[in-house]
């Protein structure tokens, strides 16, 4: 394949009711589908709009008084094979398109903030837990993962980051060593310059394609895609934005990349993997934390 369409959802999902939010995803897939989207990138924990279990839970999610509310929230977790997951399945199969599904998902331990990316032919071909949890936030109640994925979708290595991994360099470095040529991020958080550099920053140094979908609201949505090209044949700098939201209203939008320029890129340029030196980076794998960086529980 030398282009590949990505549909960014930039909608609105029910808050804590998944049948709401499974019948709205297979709404959205069919609509890009129509666009002519090849996978549907859906934004973060999509099976409960990454609503809270009670108001202030953000902020303190062991608040006392709360039990029933957390409990019930963390027992609506997606297993990956409920019917959540299959009927998810079946419409990729059905309208041979891929999709980047998302939700909170159960495990035989803590639930998990999960994306999985199913393919034309109904397989999930990756299933991730995200690595950098907000453990200082409501993602407390849940079990971090521990590894970062890639995989082969029509001939293209996608790898997923979700939202707060888009914060560590490491994250879109590791889906670059794994071979990854688009990294995916699915999202659900404010959105500013700050943050779009980052995205912006993780496709040039890594010389790999990104695609973010976010939640529409207020300084939210702003959904985007870049593309690791910056520089032309000459020199020049370029803009390597592919797409953007200019509002935060619900919408979807179609990010398109295209294959062979980006490998012919990555082939010349100097960034990636061309000229690194890991004998420098052993600090990296210390699990160590020191001031400033010390945090209280």
């Amino acid at each position: 394949m030398d282009r590949l369409k990505i549909a960014l959802v930039q909608q609105k999902a029910v808050p804590n009711d998944k049948n709401a939010n499974l019948q709205l995803a297979i709404q959205y897939v069919l609509e890009a589908s129509h666009m002519g989207a090849d996978l549907v990138l859906f934004p973060e924990m999509w099976s409960n709009g990454y609503a809270p279990p009670f108001e202030d839970a953000f902020d303190n999610p062991l608040r006392t008084g709360f039990d029933k509310e957390r409990a019930l929230w963390l027992e609506d977790a997606v297993e990956i094979d409920s019917e959540y997951v299959i009927d998810l399945k079946n419409i990729a199969k059905e309208l041979h398109i891929g999709i980047c599904a998302t939700y909170l998902s159960k495990t035989t331990s803590k639930p998990q903030n999960t994306a999985i990316i199913i393919d034309r032919n109904g397989e999930v071909i990756l299933e991730y837990a995200k690595v950098h949890t907000c453990d200082f936030s409501l993602e407390k109640l849940l079990q971090n993962g521990d590894e970062f994925k890639v995989c082969e979708f029509d001939g293209v290595q996608i790898g997923v980051m979700i939202c707060y991994d888009r914060e560590f360099p490491e994250s879109a470095r590791v889906l670059m060593l794994k071979g990854a040529e688009i990294i995916l991020v699915p999202n659900a958080c404010d959105i500013n310059p700050a943050r779009k550099n980052q995205l912006s920053s993780r496709a040039f140094e890594n010389m790999t394609g990104v695609a973010m979908a976010n939640y529409p609201a207020d300084n939210w949505g702003q959904s985007c895609a870049f593309s690791p090209i910056v520089f032309d044949k000459d020199g020049s700098y370029l803009d390597n934005t592919i797409i953007e939201a200019t509002d935060v209203s619900e919408q979807i939008l179609i990010a398109e990349f295209d294959l062979d320029q980006i490998r012919a890129y990555r082939k010349t340029e100097t960034w990636g993997n061309a000229y690194r030196k890991p004998q420098a980076y052993t600090d990296l794998l210390s699990t160590e934390v020191n001031e400033p960086f010390v945090r209280t529980k």
